[in-house]
């Protein structure tokens, strides 16, 4: 709940704060790209080390203190230079804690019942981003002083996070585990799912940019970034009960197809007061996909290979940011958020098609 809220401000309020500072939505999907492009590369070398050394709680410990700083440097960034620093720097620092976490997290619940506790568990990480996007914004005005508050939380987290136990007992011999060799049900999610990834920066950072467009105060964006997290809150917990009891393959087809239509239902909104509609779809779009892969691949691999299957999920959904964040830039600075919204929603439906009619698509497995 602690991490959430502190990197859920970067999450909700980074492009507003550029947009702030006077650079363009161009340079805007610039500076997010090359962060994702530096993430997909980060997120697997710190996964592939946790794997192999066991070092997963020394890595989160680190991270904790590196990302405490570069909320402060965040709260002080000014210019392009600066902020692409941030960027890089955010996509090193990042997966130490949002890649490893989930890996300690689906090892400590056991066999039974994953998809509940981890929706449970992912539900704490809802509140802290309710807390944080929502609640800090109405007390302070100014995204540098929130970001500040943000990683005093952050660093208060560690005196919880030394009392996790260390997530796998260390062995002899780790195999390691390689794209090649990956089950082919995880290849297809990993391959439709980059395309899906491609409208992240459309429903988070754009979003959020386009509330500012809209005329949206700090507040506003702040109460819609809390009323995301409210939804996610809610509907986690559910995810997670389906997804122990019904086939996580159907259910992330539909969350599949709920991200193109809440991209273009943003698209269809011209007030920033009702840009919570689109909201609505979230605990489907996130909790949907979230849970049910995490939870999904993790079962399919060794214990010792958690972190490193997660780290090729999150690999593929920041090469989706990154050809993302460059697309939706240009096209909200040539020819507006209305006109780009609606073309990362086809190119998100083309991912949703391609996972629920490719030829060679696995039989569907009984439900784990």
């Amino acid at each position: 709940m602690m991490q959430i809220a502190a990197m859920g401000i970067l999450f909700a309020f980074e492009s507003v704060r550029m947009k702030d500072m006077g650079i363009g939505e161009t340079n805007i999907g610039f500076i997010l790209g090359i962060g994702s492009f530096v993430f997909i590369y980060s997120s697997i070398f710190w996964a592939r080390l946790a794997d192999r050394r066991n070092c997963h709680k020394a890595l989160v410990f680190a991270g904790t203190i590196a990302f405490a700083g570069l909320l402060n440097y965040f709260a002080s960034s000014e210019t392009v230079l600066e902020f692409t620093i941030y960027s890089i720097a955010r996509a090193i620092i990042m997966p130490m804690i949002a890649g490893i976490m989930p890996a300690i997290a689906v090892t400590a619940f056991g066999k039974g019942k994953r998809g509940k506790k981890f929706g449970t568990y992912r539900a704490y990480g809802s509140l802290g981003f309710i807390l944080s996007t929502m609640g800090l914004p109405l007390l302070l005005d100014d995204l540098g002083m929130v970001a500040r508050v943000a990683s005093i939380i952050l660093l208060l987290s560690l005196l919880l996070h030394s009392r996790i136990p260390p997530p796998i007992h260390a062995t002899a011999r780790r195999e390691s585990l390689r794209i090649r060799d990956l089950d082919p049900i995880i290849k297809l999610f990993l391959v439709s799912f980059f395309f899906i990834a491609i409208a992240q920066p459309a429903v988070h950072g754009f979003f959020a940019a386009y509330a500012r467009d809209l005329g949206g105060s700090t507040r506003l964006i702040g109460l819609l970034s809390g009323f995301m997290g409210f939804i996610a809150l809610v509907s986690l917990p559910i995810m997670g009960r389906l997804i122990d009891l019904a086939n996580p393959q159907r259910i992330l087809a539909i969350s599949f197809l709920a991200q193109p239509l809440r991209v273009f239902i943003t698209s269809q909104i011209s007030d920033a007061n009702y840009l919570w509609i689109p909201l609505l779809l979230h605990g489907v779009c996130w909790g949907g996909i979230e849970v049910s892969a995490i939870v999904y691949l993790s079962s399919l691999v060794k214990e010792e290979q958690k972190a490193t299957v997660i780290s090729y999920y999150t690999a593929v959904r920041m090469l989706g940011m990154l050809a993302g964040a460059s697309m939706s830039g240009y096209l909200a600075e040539r020819f507006g958020y209305v006109d780009m919204f609606q073309s990362i929603a086809a190119i998100a439906l083309f991912g949703a098609l391609l996972y629920l009619f490719w030829p060679t698509r696995p039989r569907i497995s009984p439900s784990v």
